[in-house]
């Protein structure tokens, strides 16, 4: 059976906490393979030949091993979860206009290698594209025989190659639904549920609030819309619990600040009996 790290994007102030995470979690496995970027920013510009950004690999452990890089199309569910597809599945697609070298690692006890991300010209990529770069140790066994657990640590490289663009956004839908699930269980037993699309040419980091009001526009309560991203013309459906709310009529107000000139924003009514 094999088991493989979670792919874990990196957000703004996380890297290097996320960077230790990982590194706790591949020294329990004895698979001692760390990486020093989790994503990669290519900006497409008129006129540039070729672009390179670099990352490092690196064996920690007192024994060589070796790794293996692979390219894979990914984009996010409507819910945020991560998808991976076969090169070249996805129109958003890198495909071959992206070259890594090395994509066999051969790494000495305790030592590090840069690793080469390279992007076609500007011209030769008509908007942005996609990729993720996989960096997968040989399967091993983990137990006191060889009929122990098999098992590969896999870190996954997001691969953002954009141009530079405006970002632009809107909320599509507003509306209050039953909770079905989440991280959060509501009071009141409803949510909020706010559609976001990213109408823009390049990936949109998200975050907001939402205010409840009463019919005098005073604010009853305020819910915290932590950041998120979104990918071009993807739509992203948040769930946010509700909390319970003495009887009377609200007015819900999404505001959302996705980067852009304006704040994309949203409301529906509510009724509480």
């Amino acid at each position: 059976m094999g088991i493989r790290t979670a792919h874990a994007a990196r957000r703004r102030g996380h890297f290097v906490a996320l960077a230790v995470v990982l590194a706790l979690y591949t020294r329990g496995l004895d698979a001692q393979v760390a990486v020093d970027e989790l994503e990669l920013h290519v900006v497409l510009r008129p006129g540039a030949t070729s672009l390179t950004q670099t990352f490092h690999a690196a064996n920690t452990a007192a024994a060589p091993t070796n790794a293996t890089i692979s390219l894979q199309d990914w984009d996010r569910s409507e819910r945020g979860e991560n998808r991976y597809y076969p090169l070249g599945t996805l129109p958003t697609s890198c495909g071959s206009h992206v070259k890594v070298f090395p994509s066999v690692l051969l790494l000495d006890a305790r030592s590090a290698q840069t690793v080469r991300v390279t992007v076609d010209s500007a011209d030769a990529i008509p908007r942005g594209c996609y990729t993720i770069l996989f960096i997968e140790t040989p399967p091993r066994t983990h137990g006191p025989s060889a009929s122990g657990i098999a098992y590969s640590v896999r870190y996954g490289i997001k691969l953002y190659v954009e141009r530079e663009a405006a970002a632009r956004g809107e909320v599509t839908a507003v509306s209050i639904d039953r909770q079905i699930g989440g991280s959060a269980a509501s009071d009141s037993g409803r949510q909020l549920t706010v559609a976001f699309h990213n109408s823009g040419g390049r990936q949109t980091m998200t975050h907001g609030s939402v205010e409840v009001r009463r019919p005098d526009d005073s604010v009853v309560a305020t819910i915290d819309v932590p950041e998120f991203p979104t990918l071009p013309g993807a739509t992203r459906q948040l769930a946010l619990p509700l909390p319970n709310l003495p009887k009377g009529r609200y007015v819900l107000l999404a505001l959302l600040d996705y980067g852009g000139q304006e704040i994309a924003a949203g409301q529906v009514s509510l009724e509480v009996p």
